[in-house]
């Protein structure tokens, strides 16, 4: 077997254990994914592919880039939860991909290669990859714009102007006008640096065309569809109200992303710290040629953070527009060190005393977070034994001066950890973050005359599970249930809950507990155990509390 295609089997092989294995066997989670599911489905249903859709009635809080594909993957596959992730990972796997080239371009074919497995083995990139979200649509379309953005001002060639405004429109339909914001803040700083604009007229006027070809279309006919609403919640609430407002509820403290590239860059963002030392040390020379390619990658790195952490609403995924350019700083280290220079050897050394710091740190986080937060010690730390190991085996293999050897270790230690937490951690999550099974028990009991009532829970995921036959709105305390039963009548009642309801109801009413997954539990209630009438004998809920105190 030659070179080439042990190389080749280890690529797939990291490539598929860190995208695609077991991609369809964790339920949706979160309010993004069941949510953004449904509306791909009503619009692989219904063929409109201009107004979204969430049970019927018009949702415009996000372009349509994620829906359509969404849309086509359900109607070649049928809806699942593979078929909703799958076209979200065929992009994270493209854009490392272009990654890897734009890297190749920068400082040679092995730092393609490590570009490619450093971005296939961090937390961020993997996670979201595998996410039926927008957030790694545009991280992926938004890369490949400024990285074609920036081959348009090396070479003549007119694909990469018309790619340039292909991939920006695509990423305007995948997030909205932010792309234009990070796109062109980028380029402004970068050419305001070297004090040179290297776009020919001919360039701008071929990307514009092709930009405005591939975003405006939508915007202009989804207007025509909704006019006032779709300005008001598009690009009033979602957009301008999120960036300087906490309307959402997503505020953080303006150095939140600092620790979220730390941690979610892991391994790689140990070895960070001698990219930072180089770029201050070359300062004075980033206008020249040979050093304008750093000098893009810092800018594209900065942007993005400067921009999110002044955003008033912050979410971990805003950052993934960073990550590519800060990998790729990585590689260009990774390429001095297994190039055989003597000046990188000592900080190689300190980044791997961190890298194993902080491994210790990971692997100790992975082991006690499954065993106080899931009661499933071995999941923790089965998962954590490819860290400690690779970090041990790796301490071995520089002492021993094998860098290639050394790099492998790593990659395979994330690409095991990887593996692992899907097999193995996916059922924990699953029955502690998603209400799938007990949805699935319930569903042929329900119906939209009379749902699953939630109760002091809302979970997006009960909703999209349960079909949507479920109360519009949770239901917070048994004063609001014995509401609800002298509204809705019913012989039986089947309540989604948590803990502390199912303790309270159970106390209460009588209410007899059909099956528990995890922080969910599904009850069935008596409709005569419930007072109907708030003049009749409602429960208040002071006055039985102090009843029941000894």
């Amino acid at each position: 077997m030659t070179r080439q295609v042990q190389l080749l089997i280890f690529f797939a092989l990291v490539a598929y254990l860190t995208l695609f294995h077991a991609l369809g066997d964790l339920p949706y989670l979160g309010s993004d994914e069941p949510r953004y599911a449904r509306i791909g489905e009503e619009m692989a249903t219904s063929g409109d592919f201009v107004t979204p859709t969430l049970e019927g009635r018009p949702w415009m809080e996000k372009p349509p880039l994620l829906f359509w594909v969404e849309a086509l993957s359900f109607r070649v596959l049928s809806p699942s939860e593979l078929s909703a992730r799958l076209p979200v990972v065929l992009f994270g796997l493209f854009g490392a991909i272009a990654a890897a080239f734009f890297a190749r371009f920068l400082g040679g074919e092995r730092v393609g290669l490590i570009t490619f497995l450093a971005l296939l083995t961090n937390f961020l990139y993997v996670v979201y990859s595998r996410a039926a979200s927008t957030d790694l649509l545009f991280a992926t379309t938004l890369s490949v714009a400024l990285m074609c953005g920036f081959l348009t001002s090396r070479t003549p060639a007119r694909i990469w102007p018309a790619a340039t405004g292909l991939f920006l429109g695509l990423a305007v339909l995948a997030k909205g006008p932010v792309a234009l914001v990070l796109f062109g803040g980028v380029f402004l700083v970068y050419f305001g640096v070297i004090q040179k604009k290297y776009w020919n007229r001919l360039q701008m006027l071929l990307g514009t065309g092709v930009f405005l070809l591939t975003a405006i279309p939508w915007f202009l006919l989804v207007w025509i569809e909704n006019g006032h609403n779709f300005v008001m919640t598009f690009w009033v609430n979602h957009h301008l109200a999120r960036f300087v407002t906490d309307l959402h509820h997503h505020r953080q403290p303006i150095w939140f992303y600092v620790p979220v590239l730390l941690a979610g860059l892991f391994p790689w963002s140990c070895f960070l710290g001698s990219a930072v030392t180089r770029i201050w040390r070359e300062r004075r020379e980033l206008r020249e040629v040979r050093n304008q390619g750093l000098l893009f990658l810092w800018v594209w790195a900065c942007i993005p953070l400067v921009f999110f952490s002044l955003s008033s609403s912050k979410l971990p995924g805003y950052i993934l527009p960073a990550v590519p350019p800060l990998v790729l700083l990585v590689a260009l280290e990774w390429e001095r060190y297994l190039s055989g220079n003597l000046s990188t050897y000592l900080p190689m050394r300190r980044q791997l005393v961190c890298t194993g710091i902080l491994g210790v740190v990971f692997a100790a986080a992975l082991a006690f977070g499954f065993y106080f937060r899931y009661a499933a010690p071995w999941v923790g730390v089965a998962c954590a034994v490819p860290i400690l190991v690779s970090g041990i085996w790796g301490q071995h293999e520089f002492r021993k001066r094998r860098s290639v050897s050394l790099f492998t270790v790593l990659v395979s230690g994330m690409t095991l950890t990887f593996a692992l937490l899907h097999s193995l951690a996916a059922p924990v999550l699953a029955d502690f973050h998603s209400t799938r099974g007990l949805c699935v028990l319930a569903r042929p009991h329900i119906s939209s005359a009379e749902p699953l009532v939630l109760y002091r829970i809302f979970h997006h995921t009960a909703r999209y599970y349960a079909d949507f036959r479920t109360t519009s709105s949770s239901l917070n305390s048994p004063d609001e249930l014995s509401e609800y039963v002298c509204r809705a009548h019913q012989e039986k009642y089947l309540i989604l809950t948590s803990e502390h309801g199912w303790n309270e109801l159970s106390e209460l009413f009588g209410a007899e507990l059909v099956r528990r997954e995890g922080n969910f539990y599904l009850l069935e209630l008596d409709s005569p155990a419930v007072p109907c009438s708030p003049e009749e004998g409602t429960y208040n809920e002071h006055e039985r509390s102090s009843e029941l105190e000894p």
